[in-house]
């Protein structure tokens, strides 16, 4: 009788340890899981501030600081693509665009103001670039196709002032009044002839061989 009450608790005693082992194996099993949610957690949470993608497709990115002022402006508008850089007070320095319909592409330089003062650009297929003032007024240009091109400088009220050129063979630098007409220049011609003008005090050109 009492061997029978011996191996009785004998087995309770068994039956409570296996229980025992199995709460842990459950507890172990639970946080095993839980680590293997974590890894594919994680590596999400971390891949939207470093990740690598094939393709992403937006209309428009706008690039802040920690403040969330916008530095960088990225997109399309209307006929136009391009990158704007923008400065402290929130005004364009710099942009990079080109038309949808592949006519012209360019940078633009901007003072500290925002006001355009550095222009470089393909119109149509020709090459050129142009500076403003701090008015708005073009006192530099220079352009050309296979054909010529040339150099002109203007004052303050976008009159031509002086420039020089080349044009089918001929070369020429020119000078022009405060009203834009020829006062003097020296030209080179496609044949060789060259020779220098001027203008005297009765409208008529003078030329020095």
């Amino acid at each position: 009788m009492q061997s029978s009450l011996r191996e009785t608790m004998t087995i309770d005693e068994r039956i409570e340890k296996i229980e025992k082992q199995n709460r842990r194996l459950k507890s172990y099993m639970v946080f095993f899981i839980i680590i293997l949610l974590a890894f594919p957690l994680m590596g999400a949470k971390a891949g939207l501030n470093n990740g690598h993608f094939r393709q992403i497709t937006v209309e428009k990115i706008a690039i802040v600081n920690g403040a969330g002022q916008e530095l960088m402006l990225i997109g399309s508008q209307q006929d136009k693509t391009g990158i704007r850089i923008l400065n402290k007070a929130g005004k364009r320095v710099l942009s990079i665009g080109a038309t949808t319909d592949d006519r012209g592409s360019g940078i633009l330089i901007a003072d500290k103001e925002g006001r355009p003062r550095f222009g470089l650009g393909m119109d149509m297929g020709l090459p050129s670039f142009a500076m403003v003032d701090e008015n708005g007024k073009k006192i530099m240009a220079m352009g050309g196709n296979k054909k010529g091109y040339g150099l002109v400088i203007m004052d303050e009220k976008e009159v031509e002032r002086a420039g020089i050129g080349y044009d089918q063979g001929n070369a020429g630098i020119m000078l022009y009044d405060d009203k834009g007409q020829y006062v003097r220049g020296i030209i080179r011609e496609a044949n060789g002839n060259h020779y220098s003008s001027y203008i005297d005090d009765n409208g008529r050109e003078i030329v020095v061989r």
